[in-house]
C-alpha cells in the first residue's frame, strides 16, 4: 500500500484548495485506490462512477454490517456503532426504507414552502443585529452560521438559553479529527446532545397527544417526527434520537457553508454580484451552481460492496470502502464543460448533468429543499439590504476550516456599505 497516492485531509493545502490536491488522483482514473487519513479506500472522482456507487444496490452504506476489517478500526469510516450516529443515513433497505418513509412526511414540499415567512423573519433578525453604518463584519460568524443553527434549533424546539451549548457541542462533533482527545471530546458532546434530545422528546411527547400539528408553526418538526407513523409503525426512541442528530448535522454545517461559499463566489466577481442584485429571480440557478462549483460537503459515509464489483475499471473486493469525493466529482471534465468556471444555468439544455452535492438515489438528502430555501432567503435579504457589500482583503488570504467532511470558511470579512432605504 506504500505506493498508493495519499490524501491527508488535515493538510492545509487540502483545506485551502482541495481541487488542486485531488487533480492528480483524478487524472489517474475515475476510481483510484488511495490512502485517505490512514485508510486505503477506493476514491471516486468521476461523475458517472459516483452515480453508480451512490445508487447501486450492490453497495451498502451500513459499515457496521458490511465493512472489511481495516475500516472497522477507523473512527470516521462509520464501521462502528456510534450511538447517535446510527441513523438512517447509515442504513440500507429495508430499515432505511421504513425510516425514510416516516421522516419524509415532515419534509413535504407544502410543509417546507410554508416555512418561508418564518425563516425570512430569522434572517432579518440577524441582519438587524449588524452594526450600523458602513461597518466591517465577519459574515460567517455574524450570519452564515447563526442563521441555520437558529432554524434547526427552533425546528427542533431547542430553548434559546440552550442554543449556545447546542452549537458548541455540534461544532465539537462535526469538526472532530482522529486525534484521541478530539474523539473523546466528540463522544462527550454527543452524550450531552443525546441528553438534551432525550429530555426534549419526553417533554414534547407528553405535550403532543392527539393534537393535529402543522410544521409551519414554530418548533413542530420534532412533534411531527414523534407522531410519524405508517400503517401503525413508528420511530423507536433510538431511531428518533439518531434522526435528530442527523438533522443537526445536515441542517447546520452544510447550509452555513452553502451560504458562505456562495457569498464568496459572488463577492469575488462584481459581475456575478451585479447580475443577481439586478434580478433576484436568478438566485435559484445561482445556488445550484454554488453547490456544484464549491460543494459545502466534500465526502459523506463510505459505501461497501456486498460482493466483488467492478467500478470505473477497478475491481473492488467485498467490504472495501468506496468513498465518493464530491469536490472532485463536481469538476469532472468528462461531464462538465470548463468545470472550474462559474456558469449558472448549466444543464438547462440537458447538455450537462445536475450536481450530486445532495447525494443520489435512496440516500438523497431529504433536507435539500430546506437548505435551498434558507440559502435563497439569506442571499435575497442580505443583498437587498446591503447593495454595496464587498469583500475585505484578497481571496487568497481567506482561511478555510480543516475538515474531512465539510468545505467551509473560517471567516468571511466583508464591508457592508450603507443600508438600502
Amino acid at each position: 500500500m506504500s505506493d498508493l497516492p495519499v490524501l491527508n485531509t488535515s493538510d492545509p493545502a487540502y483545506a485551502h484548495d482541495p481541487y488542486a490536491v485531488l487533480a492528480p488522483i483524478a487524472e489517474a482514473g475515475p476510481v483510484v485506490r488511495t490512502m485517505v487519513d490512514g485508510l486505503a479506500v477506493w476514491l471516486v472522482t468521476g461523475y458517472d462512477e459516483a452515480v453508480e456507487a451512490l445508487s447501486s444496490p450492490r453497495m451498502s452504506i451500513d459499515g457496521i454490517k458490511n465493512s472489511g476489517p481495516e475500516a472497522r478500526e477507523v473512527f470516521w469510516a462509520g464501521a462502528a456503532d456510534r450511538g447517535l450516529q446510527s441513523h438512517m443515513g447509515r442504513m440500507d433497505p429495508p430499515d432505511h426504507t421504513r425510516l425514510r418513509g416516516l421522516v419524509q412526511q415532515t419534509f413535504t414540499p407544502r410543509r417546507v414552502a410554508a416555512l418561508e415567512p418564518w425563516i425570512r423573519g430569522i434572517v432579518r433578525e440577524r441582519i438587524e443585529a449588524f452594526p450600523s453604518g458602513d461597518a466591517e463584519v465577519d459574515l460567517m460568524a455574524a450570519f452564515a452560521l447563526p442563521v441555520p443553527i437558529a432554524v434547526i434549533a427552533e425546528l427542533l424546539g431547542i430553548d434559546v438559553a440552550q442554543r449556545s451549548d447546542f452549537r458548541h457541542w455540534a461544532d465539537t462533533i462535526l469538526q472532530a479529527s482522529e486525534q484521541q482527545e478530539q474523539v473523546a471530546a466528540a463522544a462527550e458532546a454527543a452524550r450531552r446532545i443525546m441528553e438534551m434530545f432525550a429530555a426534549l422528546v419526553a417533554q414534547r411527547r407528553a405535550a403532543v397527544g392527539e393534537v393535529s400539528l402543522d410544521i409551519s408553526h414554530e418548533g413542530t418538526l420534532i412533534d411531527g417526527l414523534i407522531r410519524a407513523h405508517d400503517d401503525g409503525d413508528a420511530l423507536n426512541e433510538r431511531e428518533l434520537l439518531s434522526l435528530l442528530f442527523l438533522l443537526l448535522g445536515a441542517g447546520y454545517e452544510t447550509t452555513a457553508n452553502l451560504i458562505g461559499n456562495g457569498m464568496l463566489t459572488l463577492l469575488s466577481d462584481p459581475a456575478r454580484l451585479a447580475a443577481v442584485q439586478a434580478d433576484p429571480t436568478l438566485l435559484p440557478v445561482a445556488i445550484e451552481e454554488f453547490l456544484r462549483l464549491d460543494p459545502p460537503v466534500k465526502v459523506v459515509f463510505p459505501r461497501y460492496p456486498l460482493a466483488d464489483v467492478e467500478l470505473g475499471g477497478a475491481l473492488i473486493r467485498a467490504g472495501e470502502p468506496v468513498l465518493v469525493h464530491f469536490s472532485a466529482v463536481s469538476r469532472d471534465e468528462r461531464r462538465f464543460n470548463d468545470p472550474s468556471v462559474y456558469r449558472p444555468g448549466r444543464g438547462a439544455d440537458r447538455s450537462e448533468p445536475s450536481h450530486l452535492t445532495f447525494g443520489y438515489g435512496l440516500h438523497h438528502c431529504l433536507g435539500a429543499p430546506l437548505a435551498r430555501l434558507e440559502a435563497r432567503i439569506a442571499f435575497d435579504e442580505l443583498l437587498r439590504t446591503y447593495p454595496d457589500i464587498e469583500l475585505v482583503g484578497p481571496v487568497e488570504k481567506l482561511r478555510r476550516e480543516h475538515s474531512r467532511l465539510f468545505r467551509g470558511l473560517s471567516a468571511l470579512p466583508v464591508r457592508l456599505g450603507e443600508r438600502a432605504l
